[in-house]
């Protein structure tokens, strides 16, 4: 019995890489901390929890109303059908592409010299 268990953990893991899922806060998805850790799949369209957090999640990041998961395993994923969801997903892609756009700034910024302090020719 406790051989199953972990094959079926291991696939977990295995389709949490293959599917280049990113362990972050419930704030990195636009929820409120107190849901804890979440996984984010951008290119599944998932958001999923492990099972000890599955609670929070439903109640302080509201998504005690997503009717379209599935549990397995220790975790428990939410697809994007629903929109509460999506919206979460959204909202964690516009925050990585706000970071990547104010990195890219503040290299533009080094390499003219705003910040000549930091300027490296290695830029």
């Amino acid at each position: 019995m406790w051989e199953l268990q972990d094959q079926i953990d291991n696939l977990i893991d295995q389709y949490l890489e293959d599917s280049d899922a990113v362990r972050v806060s419930a704030e990195a998805v636009g929820l409120d901390r107190r849901a804890g850790y979440v996984f984010v799949s951008t290119e599944e369209g998932w958001i999923a929890a492990v099972a000890g957090n599955v609670r929070s999640l439903e109640y302080y990041g509201g998504f005690e109303y997503v009717t379209d998961k599935l549990s397995i395993g220790e975790m428990t994923f939410y697809s994007s059908d629903s929109s509460r969801v999506a919206d979460a997903i959204e909202y964690y892609n516009d925050e990585q592409q706000r970071k990547e756009d104010a990195e890219e700034q503040q290299r533009r910024d080094e390499k003219n010299g705003l910040y000549p302090d930091k300027w490296d020719d290695a830029n």
